[in-house]
């Protein structure tokens, strides 16, 4: 090949390196250990925020902007690959011009002369900043879940413990004075001897049974509140209300749009629990005397919202919303039907809870 067409040859191949340089959506650097030249391309310095003139084709400059913590590991990475050739393949925190850090991932390979010297590597790097991002929030959901799960478990044990203590102390000891009184029955019957059955003996056993259903009926409301499927939500919700302020003395003002929507089967328990699990809520932490509940139409959403007048987050949980289990649960119940939960709350100003739900979920036709 002539001089000129080496040339030609050595012009077309800078000419390539440039393209796929410009053209690269990872950060290219090419580094010179032994005589410590580097070059970084356009897009290596955009990624920390600079244009091409404003960051120095010096090692210092990136070594300089590698975060702290991270410093030791990518200087760890880079010696063993030099010396004991293993692959190089680091993730690490870059300070960019704004002075904020971002997350790259950086891979090289270096070329060794015969007496097994390097004089060459080359790598880039690549922003995953959202990457992290991801994982980081992965990784707090999947700690969420595990602890809801957990909770969850807890709860089903101490209702059925509960369940259990309320079917012995209630219904075994009424059970228990009903078989007594059916016992004293049958002796008055058997016995010529004995004083003979009155009125009063049947007024008894009248009252205890009267007494098993009102036990049965209260434990079955615990369960599933039966006017739930006989009489509809807001029936429901207006008992809920109602047994609420009676218990805890905090008065709930109700602004329900009583016939403008129609909830189906699936919602109806879900939007139930939502409502009694956020007045679980006021009576636990608020120290609130008033409540407003609102349940409202609002095209193309159903509106509940439950607002107090208590302490607000500050005093409940610096973080509202994140660590409550009641508040994750409300937001997984939303999420079922297509929804989400917003939180508004200041310190000193009460707590404001809201299920933003489509209508298209909540009136969907079973």
């Amino acid at each position: 090949m002539s001089l000129h067409g080496y040339r030609a040859a050595l012009a077309a191949s800078e000419e390539r390196f440039q393209l796929a340089v410009s053209g690269a959506t990872a950060g290219l650097w090419d580094w010179n250990p032994q005589s410590g030249e580097v070059y970084f391309s356009p897009h290596f310095k955009g990624i920390m925020g600079y244009a091409d003139h404003e960051l120095p084709n010096e090692g210092r400059a990136h070594l300089d902007a590698v975060h702290p913590d991270d410093i030791g590991r990518v200087k760890q990475g880079l010696d063993m690959h030099l010396r004991e050739r293993r692959p190089y393949d680091v993730e690490y925190r870059l300070r960019t011009k704004s002075g904020g850090f971002r997350w790259v991932q950086s891979r090289g390979q270096a070329l060794w002369d015969d007496a097994g010297e390097p004089y060459r590597m080359v790598g880039w790097i690549m922003d995953i900043t959202d990457r992290k991002r991801d994982e980081q929030a992965l990784r707090v959901s999947r700690e969420e879940l595990r602890r809801l799960s957990a909770h969850i478990q807890r709860i089903r044990e101490e209702e059925k413990a509960r369940i259990a203590r309320e079917l012995h102390d209630d219904l075994g000891q009424q059970l228990t004075a009903l078989k007594m009184a059916v016992t004293l029955v049958e002796h008055k019957g058997s016995n010529r001897a004995a004083p003979p059955l009155s009125q009063g003996d049947l007024r008894g056993m009248y009252a205890m049974i009267d007494q098993l259903i009102d036990s049965v009926r209260r434990i079955a409301a615990d369960l599933r509140p039966v006017m739930l499927d006989d009489l509809g939500l807001i029936p429901a919700i207006e008992w809920l209300a109602s047994d609420f302020s009676a218990r805890y003395q905090v008065k709930v003002i109700r602004h329900i749009d009583v016939d403008a929507i129609e909830f189906n089967r699936e919602c109806r328990i879900e939007v139930f629990r939502m409502v009694q699990e956020a007045l679980t809520n006021v009576a636990r932490h608020s120290g609130a005397t008033e409540v407003v509940l609102d349940i409202v139409r609002r095209d193309p959403h159903c509106i509940v919202r439950v607002v107090d007048n208590g302490r607000g987050a500050a005093a409940r949980d610096s973080r509202p919303g994140r660590h409550s289990f009641g508040l994750i649960g409300m937001r997984e119940r939303a999420a079922l039907l297509g929804g989400e939960i917003q939180i508004r709350t200041t310190p000193g100003s009460g707590f404001e809870l809201t299920a933003i739900l489509p209508l298209a979920a909540v009136e969907a036709r079973e």
